[in-house]
């Protein structure tokens, strides 16, 4: 299921962390870039390099939305709905997100290229309303502003 290239960016985060506990998280992040998800067979797997219990691993995945072990997209958009992006309108992505893609949170668009997440902090306050696209982050501005840097990752 992990392919060498997936792999060897574990044994890179380990060597970098110089812990296997300590690279669990940018592992699950290596192997949900490379497969567009997290399947089961892959935390299996995971397991076993890192030493790692797996009902500890799924409890990390099920704790931080931005893992996916469902059906796959080629991007994710992850609209951040926290109480400060909340207050500051972030249902206007939301909507914005739907009127373009026609897809609810949770769901994948028909040819595979976006799933929508809604996700409690992405980190950014200050920016807020915020999204991101995979690990790029970006103030919403308006729905036209949304189609151009969607059309970036088409």
């Amino acid at each position: 299921m992990l392919t060498q290239e997936i792999k060897e960016a574990i044994d890179g985060h380990i060597k970098y962390f110089g812990s296997k506990e300590e690279a669990l998280l940018l592992s699950l992040h290596s192997i949900q870039e490379h497969l567009g998800h997290i399947p089961e067979e892959a935390l299996e797997e995971l397991s076993e390099i890192l030493d790692i219990p797996l009902h500890h691993i799924k409890g990390v995945v099920a704790f931080y939305e931005m893992f996916d072990t469902g059906e796959k997209a080629k991007h994710r958009i992850y609209v951040c709905n926290s109480i400060v992006c909340y207050l500051l309108k972030s249902h206007k992505v939301f909507n914005a997100v739907k009127e373009l893609l026609g897809i609810e949170p949770g769901q994948v668009t028909r040819d595979g290229m976006f799933k929508l997440v809604e996700v409690q902090c992405l980190g950014a306050c200050s920016e807020a309303p915020v999204f991101m696209i995979d690990n790029d982050t970006y103030k919403y501005e308006s729905k036209e502003k949304l189609h151009e840097i969607l059309a970036k990752y088409s």
